[in-house]
């Protein structure tokens, strides 16, 4: 299984499978998506399939703050210091379910993470996904944060390096 960085050519197939996993209300407009991989394409990749397809994406992005960026908003030009990596989407074609990627993925970010030196990984599980991230070894975050914008079952959650 071979990652490969994200690439102009690959948003058709990234905002696709983007619409198809996340519920209306937590799509975002293709502009804003890019502005994350733009702040930080070191740590965005994907997952092709043998047609060069797109059948899983990653994106995340530098942060300096433990309250997540607002969904659906563009994030700054310039890039935050700081030592936290805000992992915003991770989505597996339903056509490659169940064959351990999503789990492959975070590893790999994980690679990227640590070689970089990030301290934290950051990220709001949306629609249950709290499961899937706590199996991976994410816990969820105590305190008042805002993540209203992704839901009201949004949780924040996090590991540390």
């Amino acid at each position: 299984m071979k990652f490969t960085n994200v690439t102009e050519d690959l948003w058709h197939g990234i905002h696709q499978l983007q619409r198809e996993a996340f519920q209306v209300g937590l799509h975002e407009e293709l502009d804003v998506l890019k502005s994350k991989w733009q702040q930080s394409p070191e740590s965005c990749f994907v997952l092709k399939s043998n047609s060069d397809s797109v059948s899983a994406y990653l994106i995340s992005h530098n942060w300096s703050d433990l309250t997540p960026p607002t969904l659906n908003k563009k994030l700054p030009t310039v890039r935050p210091s700081g030592s936290i990596l805000y992992l915003h989407d991770l989505v597996v074609s339903s056509q490659v379910k169940g064959q351990g990627i999503g789990s492959k993925m975070v590893n790999h970010l994980l690679q990227i993470a640590n070689s970089i030196g990030y301290e934290k990984i950051l990220l709001v599980a949306v629609q249950g996904a709290d499961k899937f991230w706590s199996r991976q070894g994410f816990i969820e975050l105590e305190g008042e944060y805002d993540c209203k914008s992704y839901g009201s079952d949004a949780k924040i959650m996090f590991m540390n390096l």
